[in-house]
């Protein structure tokens, strides 16, 4: 079995072909999104796309590896290399959009006031506990109240 050398050109071109893949992918990714945020089932749409950009990705990826392992695996690092470049250059606009659209929980329970040894007290009557009927009619059987 002989074994087949890869060229600068090779090389090259299975960087590029990866390069141009992950761009198809995220594109078609972006569109996968603006589709489904309008469409009543979106998580058909959802199971489609990724169906069909994964066939593609790795259709295409074989096609043009011809029968070359070496091929084959620089395709995929010239898309994994692209996809980092891609995220490394679209990570600022999304930590700007993190930032102004801030979601802010609001707390539901009473205050808490911290007491000696820190140890939390509630700071409200509400919390204590209740001696109120419920509290003395729970020992009793339905029967007897």
């Amino acid at each position: 079995m002989s074994q087949m050398v890869l060229t600068g050109t090779d090389i090259a071109v299975s960087l590029g072909i990866g390069l141009i893949l992950c761009l198809i992918y995220f594109y078609l990714l972006w569109q996968t999104i603006g589709i489904s945020r309008k469409s009543s089932r979106p998580g058909i749409i959802l199971f489609l796309s990724a169906t069909l950009r994964i066939f593609l990705l790795i259709f295409i990826s074989l096609v043009f590896s011809q029968n070359s392992v070496g091929k084959f695996l620089l395709i995929f690092c010239g898309f994994f290399l692209t996809r980092v470049i891609l995220l490394k250059i679209m990570k600022p606009s999304f930590k700007k959009e993190i930032q102004t659209s801030e979601i802010v929980y609001h707390d539901t329970q009473a205050p808490v006031t911290k007491g000696k040894k820190g140890s939390q007290k509630p700071s409200s009557s509400k919390q204590k506990k209740s001696t109120g009927s419920r509290a003395k009619n729970k020992g009793k059987k339905k029967a007897d109240i």
